[in-house]
């Protein structure tokens, strides 16, 4: 019994490591690979839940993934809400461009940022890393419009995505950031964009750096 309720208690605690450490940062893959599903029930319960699964047989052509990445990115719940030009421009400056698959915290990425799935190439080219990015945009943009009860404009929304897209559309969930714009508090909500910038216990330049531009995006009117 002993035995048992050390392990339970084991669990748990690496399942709350895995839980505020977020969807991209602060854990190894391993480790956020497996408490993810210990909280995909809470989270599917909760709405936090936005694992979208894209096909992508036979779309091995650089137009044909184009037209993939526009086709699905037009169901969203509202069309007209899509990350602007600004929002991308933050997203590719932050992310970096890699036309070569490289590998961190145990996952392999390629483009701006996208994480490796199997069979996928591990050598593109820019349009190819657009798309890419394109497509895993579809998800950010989803759940950050899942988590708001008022309208934002333009760049309010650009500057949410580019944020959920860098911690994982859950890790954007538990966020100040959603809960301060529904709120009506849109300095507050700005500001709260400032506290995402560790990885791993530490503040990292690059992502205060990113936040400071992600903050101005959500505060220029549109």
């Amino acid at each position: 019994m002993g035995r048992l309720f050390a392990v339970c208690l084991f669990l748990l605690l690496i399942g709350t490591i895995g839980y505020l450490a977020g969807d991209r940062y602060g854990v190894p893959a391993w480790l956020a690979d497996s408490v993810d599903p210990m909280f995909e029930p809470v989270d599917t319960h909760l709405g936090y839940s936005d694992r979208v699964v894209i096909a992508k047989a036979g779309k091995d052509t650089e137009e044909e993934r184009l037209a993939l990445a526009a086709k699905t990115r037009d169901d969203l719940p509202n069309p007209a809400m899509r990350i602007n030009e600004a929002g991308l421009d933050i997203i590719k400056q932050s992310e970096g461009l890699r036309l070569e698959a490289y590998d961190y915290g145990g996952r392999s990425y390629i483009g701006y940022g996208h994480q490796l799935a199997p069979g996928e190439p591990r050598s593109i080219s820019e349009p190819q890393a657009t798309a890419f990015l394109l497509e895993d945009l579809r998800e950010a943009e989803h759940g950050v419009l899942r988590r708001l009860t008022r309208t934002p404009n333009a760049n309010q929304f650009s500057a949410m995505v580019s944020l959920a897209y860098n911690l994982g559309t859950g890790a954007f969930a538990r966020s100040n950031v959603p809960r301060l714009f529904n709120e009506g508090d849109m300095q507050g909500a700005a500001d709260a964009f400032l506290t995402h910038n560790r990885a791993g216990g530490r503040v990292l330049d690059h992502l205060t750096d990113r936040r400071e531009k992600e903050r101005a995006l959500f505060l220029t009117p549109a």
